[in-house]
């Protein structure tokens, strides 16, 4: 719900909005710290919360995120350089930044092995270029599971359309290039869209754990099987 610009329990209101143009110029973006903490706080039960500086890489944002224990998530050596700028050292908390990326230049890959910075791939030949100059060094997988969801076609992130993470069937081989740099796995990420009609989600949940209450033997069916593959073809 859009926050009232007249509330008192807010700095962001309508008569301090209108003295910045005079001292800032136009245009000029506002954010409230006291919002932003409260919505971290809500996220506080995760044992991490990592944000990702393609949604904001503000370095002010940045900073305010590190003081209450914000991770976050670097998709390019501008990114990685940010984080730094903001504070966040990975040389003293190693988890401090992941770079995350499906290709990664000569640049980049300098930075992430002089910080030993962890790097989700999300390709075989990524995994290859960083095991290359850097053996042992720490790894995500990066996981296309053959399927995405999100609110239009374009904010779809998973399945055969993605150009994003390792397609599922192909992690033995990223295991192999693994096991041969001696890559150590530190973590696993999947990205599959984004807009998701968790309300929907919700109803048809909703819907399973009713049907296991009138009829246990037939909302169950799936999870007793092995696997999907495993169910009969009609």
């Amino acid at each position: 719900m859009p926050h009232s610009l007249y509330a008192t329990d807010t700095d962001l209101t309508a008569d301090n909005l209108l003295r910045l143009p005079a001292e800032f110029g136009c245009p000029v973006w506002v954010y409230d710290a006291q919002i932003i903490r409260r919505q971290i706080a809500q996220l506080s039960q995760f044992d991490v919360v990592r944000f990702a500086q393609k949604a904001c890489s503000n370095i002010h944002i940045l900073r305010l995120m590190r003081e209450q224990g914000v991770k976050v998530d670097s998709v390019s050596l501008g990114e990685i350089e940010r984080a730094l700028a903001a504070g966040y050292d990975p040389q003293q908390n190693p988890e401090d930044i992941v770079f995350t990326a499906d290709l990664i230049d000569d640049a980049t890959l300098d930075r992430v092995k002089a910080l030993q910075i962890p790097v989700n791939a999300g390709s075989i030949d990524m995994l290859s270029q960083l095991g290359e100059v850097s053996p042992g060094h720490r790894v995500w997988l990066r996981v296309n599971p053959g399927f995405g969801h999100g609110h239009s076609q374009k904010t779809n992130t998973g399945g055969e359309n993605s150009k994003h993470g390792i397609w599922y069937s192909h992690l033995p081989a990223a295991l192999e290039v693994m096991r041969r740099y001696q890559l150590q796995l530190v973590g696993i990420h999947m990205h599959i869209g984004s807009g998701v009609d968790y309300g929907h989600r919700s109803r048809c949940a909703a819907r399973w754990c009713a049907g296991r209450r009138l009829c246990p033997g037939s909302a169950g069916y799936l999870r007793r099987r092995r696997s999907v593959d495993s169910l009969p073809r009609r």
